[in-house]
């Protein structure tokens, strides 16, 4: 049924558990998984300093300890697995351009992130990519015990 699912992380409780739920189905289907980890191109500005190159060192690194951890969680469910560091526009890239790319026939991905306020002021990723994604989406909502 899925021979390729892609999964966004950016480091969160409901990404990890994404990551659970994706490697499970991955093993069922003997299908690929695909971790993300996209990273914004948008510069920003804060406190009157535009931040840019120097910070994307920092995303990337960054994103390179969260694909790790996502890669140890899957390969001990015994999914293939594979990991990327992307930089866009990360609910389009999720949504839109990385299913094409990977040729994913769902993305599984958290509830919600890692960034409560920029999801307040700019709208949720996840919520974006439901709407707008070009394959089927399973949603995972992590909830503490």
């Amino acid at each position: 049924m899925y021979d390729t699912i892609l999964v966004p992380v950016d480091g969160s409780d409901n990404a990890m558990r994404a990551v659970e739920e994706a490697a499970d189905l991955a093993k069922s289907f003997d299908a690929t998984l695909q971790i993300v980890s996209v990273a914004s191109d948008q510069r920003y500005v804060q406190y009157g300093v535009t931040l840019g190159q120097d910070v994307m060192e920092s995303f990337r690194e960054r994103a390179e300890e969260i694909l790790d951890d996502a890669r140890e969680i899957a390969e001990k469910k015994g999914a293939k697995v594979e990991t990327h560091f992307v930089v866009g526009v990360p609910k389009i890239q999720i949504a839109k351009e990385l299913p094409e790319k990977y040729d994913a026939s769902l993305i599984v991905i958290g509830k919600s992130g890692v960034n409560g306020i920029s999801r307040a002021i700019l709208g949720s990723t996840t919520a974006y990519v439901v709407r707008h994604s070009t394959v089927n989406v399973m949603v995972v909502d992590y909830k503490k015990q």
